[in-house]
């Protein structure tokens, strides 16, 4: 394993990864592929503590790297280096730096709009997606807020993405910042039930923050990964916040319309989800099948949080592997 930097062509940027190489097999002139995992807010490639060391000991090469905005990597103010297009480039770029041709990509959370784009402008340099409790995100759809608030409210009784506001608004990382362990409690929560009322309704996550609430720390992570993860994040939410930023001011819209994108995923796609739960929208898988030309796998872990990388660790790792050994190269 080691941690590098790389800056893509055309660009300031800076960007932290670790890579661990394919492990030599019998056959030295066809190793394993490659894996690129993305992570998601607020997080870094640490996230993906569970899945590296078990991937590269199958014999895969892995690639994280710390996304735009977080980690190591570098953290512009400027809203326009947080499209979509760009940022899929810079990652294409990380490739070609590492003389790597295609790869398997993983994306979680916000890491799955990213992996959504890198198929759509990149497609030929995946063997596959896999994309982990968030589902493929259509290109050239304005974002409405206030629409979508309106119809999770509808469907599922309570508003679904009232937080997108708050992280979209001034202020917002300070905030996190100042009350951290509070945030951490609840955006890596004991119990997926908290989100209902205390980060999905308009205004929940500011009330819960200014009362510096705390929850249980989640089985799932230890004190000593807690502190790490406000190691490299405290102090750097707000720039990762900028991908919510970019989200809520449609960006995106423009490169996405010139393009005329295709909704369409050639590539074998695996959905990893949470068991279904009141936090999820009806119509998940079915929207994934109206969009994948080639082979869908939807497999569901059973645990119900968000953080099925982390939660359910063994089950995802395991999904992972007998994708990727069902496809071959």
């Amino acid at each position: 394993m080691s941690t590098k930097t790389h800056t893509p062509p055309k660009t300031q940027h800076k960007y932290t990864y670790t890579h661990y190489p394919p492990s030599p097999q019998e056959n030295r002139n066809n190793p394993k592929p490659t894996i690129l995992l993305l992570h998601g807010f607020p997080s870094t490639s640490y996230d993906w503590r569970h899945q590296i060391p078990y991937l590269s000991s199958l014999g895969y090469g892995v690639i994280a790297p710390d996304l735009l905005g977080y980690g190591g990597t570098s953290k512009p103010t400027n809203l326009a280096a947080y499209k979509s297009k760009s940022m899929a480039a810079e990652i294409i770029s990380i490739l070609d730096a590492e003389g790597i041709d295609k790869v398997h990509a993983v994306g979680h959370d916000t890491g799955c709009t990213l992996l959504s784009r890198l198929a759509d402008y990149f497609p030929e340099r995946l063997l596959s997606c896999v994309f982990l409790d968030v589902p493929y995100m259509r290109p050239g759809e304005r974002f409405d807020l206030d629409m979508v608030n309106r119809v999770t409210r509808d469907i599922l009784g309570f508003e679904r993405f009232g937080y997108v506001g708050f992280f979209a608004g001034k202020g917002s990382g300070v905030l996190l910042d100042r009350f951290a362990d509070s945030f951490f409690t609840l955006f890596y929560p004991h119990s997926p039930s908290l989100w209902i009322s205390h980060l999905c309704p308009t205004g929940a996550i500011e009330q819960w923050l200014l009362s510096d609430n705390r929850a249980p720390l989640a089985p799932y992570i230890t004190e000593e990964e807690l502190k790490t993860h406000q190691k490299l994040l405290v102090g750097n939410h707000d720039s990762a916040l900028n991908w919510y930023r970019a989200l809520v001011s449609n960006i995106n819209l423009e490169d996405e319309k010139e393009s005329q994108i295709t909704p369409a995923l050639s590539m074998p796609v695996l959905l990893t989800c949470p068991k279904k739960s009141e936090l999820e929208m009806p119509g998940l898988e079915e929207g994934m099948r109206a969009v994948c030309a080639g082979d869908l796998v939807v497999r569901r872990v059973s645990t119900e949080g968000h953080w099925v990388q982390l939660e359910a660790r063994e089950e995802v790792n395991r999904f992972l592997e007998e994708f990727f050994e069902g496809i071959g190269v």
